[in-house]
């Protein structure tokens, strides 16, 4: 135990050494090479959630050329006409991707809905929205599809991982208008009385379809929502 604890104290004293070198190592550039470097960090971050396989040293080269106002590599004036025919063909490039990972997508999720379709505890609606009952509510007080509600949820994709939730904002319930959100919570919203809490696993059909929702949600994805309903208003 002794030496265990002197090994982990070991590591602690050249993570706080590694720290402190990497803070007075930050002090030695200037504001302007501090600026040209977060800039460059930028540039490159961009670029990856783009998709962009950069060569680094022609990046470099070209701001170089530039700045030191030297000949350049390639002619600047075919800069833009490249660029609008790049631009095209990665759009393209990822269409094609997202098209592909949307299929493959609906396929699992066509799998995971017909398996859990056999659960007694799930129900299915006749659009082929399914849903659970977690806890009921007093049976009376029921939305329709033009209501406003007051929820507490989260939404899940099939891996389990968490895209959204009224956690994620602070925990407050959140007032939605129900048509205005997607078919699957428009339909099984109204399905519950006030008190109630529902668990939706939602086709993609009756979700976003094949469109990427950003990073959190993959085209074609079937979704999973826990939903308590507070209140009708």
């Amino acid at each position: 135990m002794k030496k265990q604890a002197i090994a982990l104290f070991g590591l602690a004293v050249f993570s706080i050494s590694c720290a402190h070198k990497e803070k007075q190592d930050a002090g030695k550039y200037t504001d302007d090479q501090k600026a040209s470097y977060y800039i460059g960090l930028n540039i490159a971050q961009g670029m990856k959630q783009e998709g962009f396989k950069v060569d680094a040293d022609m990046l470099a080269r070209a701001i170089k050329e530039e700045m030191d106002g030297k000949p350049k590599s390639l002619p600047a004036e075919d800069m833009d006409s490249f660029m609008q025919e790049f631009m095209q063909k990665q759009h393209a490039k990822k269409q094609a991707e997202a098209v592909a990972g949307a299929g493959e997508n609906k396929k699992k999720g066509l799998e995971f809905l017909a398996k859990n379709k056999t659960n007694p505890k799930v129900k299915t609606t006749a659009s082929g929205l399914q849903y659970e009952v977690l806890q009921e509510g007093d049976g009376k007080t029921k939305p329709t599809a033009s209501s406003v509600v007051l929820v507490k949820y989260t939404g899940k994709l099939l891996d389990g991982s968490v895209f959204d939730s009224t956690d994620k904002h602070g925990g407050a319930p959140a007032d939605i208008h129900l048509d205005q959100v997607i078919k699957g919570w428009t339909e099984g919203i109204q399905l519950m009385s006030k008190g109630a809490k529902y668990r939706f696993y939602i086709p993609s059909d009756l979700a976003y379809g094949d469109q990427n929702m950003g990073d959190a949600i993959p085209g074609g994805s079937t979704l999973i929502f826990d939903v308590e309903l507070l209140d009708v208003k």
